[in-house]
């Protein structure tokens, strides 16, 4: 059987692993994007991918359990390269939420449309930030060649190495959280100082209230420092992002 002249199999293999892949990847599978418009998006990819993929894809099994444990392979692949890039998109998360800690609004909640939940309101921020990055500095389109170069990565039909996929999620679980320390770096370092400053004072002249003169200047301080601080940090995060996709293409 064919589908506009490809075979059907084939199409229905392309169409598990990056249907799984766009469900997770940052920019394209975001919450807020509607399900049929991701499904649309997840189709026209196969239809102009299965003339370059297709033919290196393997036949169809005689057997329907092995028609079934191929298509299995195929959408683990893809949850595996998505949620790794998911992983990356939470280093924002750990950056925001370390940011609110020294600004003092680690309590300001809102809806955060990147995870599907609330969260605190500089990691919204820098949730949607981080989107809008992907597609301002053209990195959707190394995000949407990763598709057609993961087939050289992970052989079609096959599931995954278990011992691999758990060191690629660790290695990227802990790039995330590093990426995130150092997106928040120069708070926590300014933190520390202030937080001295303030120890000093209260020795010196015990009758300030500190806290009533502290938490002004912390926003204020902690605001400028986060906006100094901003492009060179999102700039890390980008390029650990390329880096995992280019790696793929």
């Amino acid at each position: 059987m064919t589908f506009w002249g490809f075979d059907i199999f084939a199409v229905a293999l392309i169409f598990a692993r990056v249907s799984s892949l766009i469900m997770l990847m940052p920019g394209f599978g975001e919450v807020t994007v509607p399900a049929n418009v991701r499904l649309a998006f997840a189709l026209a990819m196969c239809l102009v991918l299965a003339p370059v993929i297709g033919p290196k894809l393997p036949h169809a099994p005689e057997e329907l359990g092995a028609m079934l444990g191929m298509l299995v392979s195929e959408i683990a692949v893809g949850l595996l390269l998505g949620g790794v890039m998911r992983i990356l998109m939470s280093a924002l998360t750990t950056a925001g939420q370390i940011a609110g800690l020294e600004t003092g609004l680690s309590f300001a909640q809102m809806a955060d449309p990147t995870q599907g939940q609330a969260g605190e309101i500089i990691a919204v921020f820098l949730g949607l930030f981080g989107v809008t990055m992907v597609f301002a500095t053209d990195l959707d389109h190394v995000l949407i060649a990763s598709m057609a170069g993961s087939y050289q990565a992970f052989a079609p039909g096959h599931f995954p190495l278990l011992g691999d996929s758990a060191a690629l999620a660790m290695k990227n679980f802990s790039d995330a959280f590093r990426i995130g320390v150092q997106i928040a770096a120069p708070l926590l370092l300014a933190g520390l100082v202030f937080r001295i400053g303030l120890g000093v004072l209260s020795r010196l002249i015990p009758q300030i209230q500190v806290f009533f003169v502290a938490l002004p200047l912390q926003v204020l301080g902690g605001f400028i420092i986060f906006a100094l601080a901003l492009s060179a940090g999102i700039l890390v995060w980008l390029d650990a992002l390329q880096r995992f996709a280019g790696a793929l293409t």
